[in-house]
């Protein structure tokens, strides 16, 4: 099949791509087939007439479809998710927290746990509800690229889940600015958000939804247990809490292999398999348009799964040293021990008050 912003030469070039993609790779497959994609696809000659940044605009714009009117219903979905979240802390878990007696630092963190373990709850299930009894992609991935053209519709249930899930990622920046309990990986998380809502967004307008579908799918579900596992834990740190301890200690167990599963696995193996060699074979006659900067977002996505992976593995060698008792967030022993040291300055000072107006009297 011809198309209009494709040489003959690269249809040909496209026609003598040796080798195949399979329908159950693994990660050697991916590695292999990446290596062979990339190979082919980067040819000089495939790009002798391209030139930057002036033919990515003209391609960027090529394969854009988002109307302006749905960007709007982004931003008043990121608007209400904000007042959501605001009356869900304020008014629904800050009297609770102060009904269950939990500490100053744990009070601060707990809503935002509670608020972000219920938002996942609800997108994840509903993700779940698509590729379950709606479409086969997670099962069968290779046929995405089947029906796929440039600005093919979107059905609406599929857009009704990109809808929320950029509003929710474009407060996620707001919230991580001036709501979230700031942590040591703060402007990894910034980032973690401005990519994902980019990915979201992206692949919304070049018509790559439905691999956008995959990546929520495959990262949701870490994100609901490790929240609820947060959650478990400050209530696990009053006193007379080690029941709590226990059952953050569960889910903190199925997080990791939910994480090694959903993240490590199914992700490179559904995700970046399917989003980086199957459309090589299946899609570039159609048009298949900005495959180096998807797949740059993607791979980039994978890193910061590496990334945290880190933190995941610290807190096990220090669980098995024995240097933790319970669980703890390893990106907050900074945090705490801040607010242990402004605690006891507050108490050292409030002391020294005391004696000076004593000495006065």
């Amino acid at each position: 099949m011809d198309h209009p912003y494709l040489t003959q030469e690269q249809l040909d070039e496209w026609k003598n791509l040796k080798g195949n993609f399979t329908t159950t790779p693994n990660y050697i497959d991916l590695i292999v087939g990446m290596w062979t994609a990339i190979s082919w696809y980067y040819k000089p000659h495939m790009w002798r007439d391209y030139k930057i940044p002036q033919s990515f605009i003209e391609d960027f714009t090529r394969h854009f479809y988002f109307p302006m009117n749905q960007i709007y219903y982004i931003i008043y979905i990121a608007i209400v998710v904000t007042i959501l979240r605001y009356l869900f802390e304020n008014y629904i878990c800050k009297p609770l927290v102060n009904w269950l007696a939990l500490k100053p630092v744990d009070k601060k963190k707990c809503p935002e746990s509670a608020w972000k373990c219920l938002f996942y709850t609800c997108t994840w299930s509903y993700c779940v509800y698509l590729l379950s009894y709606r479409y086969n992609y997670f099962h069968e991935p290779h046929l995405i690229w089947d029906d796929w053209s440039p600005g093919m519709d979107v059905p609406f249930d599929i857009q009704i889940m990109y809808f929320v899930q950029c509003g929710f990622y474009l407060h996620s920046i707001y919230g991580t600015l001036y709501m979230d309990y700031k942590r040591k990986d703060f402007y990894v998380m910034l980032l973690h958000h401005v990519l994902t809502m980019t990915l979201i967004f992206v692949s919304y307008a070049t018509r790559y939804h439905k691999i956008g579908l995959l990546v929520l799918f495959v990262h949701d579900i870490t994100d609901i247990w490790l929240e609820l596992t947060k959650v478990l834990h400050y209530l696990g740190s009053r006193e007379n809490g080690k029941l709590w301890e226990h059952a953050a200690s569960a889910c903190f167990i199925i997080f990791t292999f939910c994480w090694f599963l959903f993240r490590m696995y199914w992700y490179p193996i559904k995700v970046l398999y399917t989003a980086g060699v199957t459309p090589a074979y299946r899609a570039y006659d159609k048009g298949g348009g900005l495959y180096g900067f998807f797949n740059v977002l993607l791979w980039t996505l994978l890193g910061l799964n590496i990334y945290w992976l880190v933190f995941i593995l610290q807190f096990l060698f220090r669980v098995c040293i024995g240097s933790l008792s319970n669980l703890h967030d390893v990106r907050e022993d900074d945090d705490d021990n801040d607010e242990d040291t402004k605690s006891m300055s507050s108490t050292v000072n409030e002391a020294v008050s005391d004696v000076i107006d004593k000495k006065k009297i």
